[in-house]
């Protein structure tokens, strides 16, 4: 999928257009952004948000169409959205933000909109043209199990986005 993903947007890259496409290995579903967080308590607060965690199996998600933020005539993030199969990842997000805000983060206050980010744009040389050709291309659906959540420390660089995996943590399976 994640390769999919990818040469979708191969027909409208232009080598004019300053954009930051995401690489295969960063491709991932954004939960909440924290911020700054202090490593003494990363492990403290991995235990709660486990716990969290353990309340729920792993769930389906399914691609559906592509969409830019904030909007088309200011385009800053190209994604392609995510659909749930059904009330498992509305029902973890809302106590998973309970839980976060218990710890202290201030969450996001924009609803949730899961998604797929593909890139972040710099500048792009022909606007209408490109975002007319992004929105228009055809988004295969696709589905996938979610099977963990990963708290990822990301660091902005000028070429992208650079992460690193500070915990996984497992969805219920329902075996020990």
């Amino acid at each position: 999928m994640k390769g999919y993903l990818l040469r979708l947007t191969e027909p409208i890259i232009n080598k004019e257009d300053r954009i930051n496409w995401v690489k295969r290995e960063n491709i991932h579903i954004t939960m909440n952004f924290l911020g700054d967080t202090d490593p003494d308590v990363i492990e403290t607060q991995a235990e709660a948000i486990q716990k969290v965690v353990n309340l729920y199996p792993p769930f389906k998600l399914g691609t559906t169409d592509s969409g830019v933020f904030p909007h088309a005539n200011e385009p800053r993030v190209l994604w392609v959205a995510t659909a749930p199969y059904d009330n498992t990842l509305v029902e973890f997000k809302r106590t998973l933000d309970k839980e976060l805000i218990q710890l202290g983060y201030h969450l996001d206050k924009r609803p949730f909109q899961p998604h797929i980010t593909l890139g972040r744009v710099k500048s792009i040389s022909r606007k209408s043209t490109f975002i007319h050709e992004f929105l228009s291309a055809e988004v295969r659906e696709m589905n996938f199990e979610v099977e963990e959540l990963i708290w990822y420390q990301s660091t902005l660089t000028p070429s992208g986005a650079s992460y690193k995996a500070l915990k996984k943590f497992k969805f219920n399976t329902g075996g020990q």
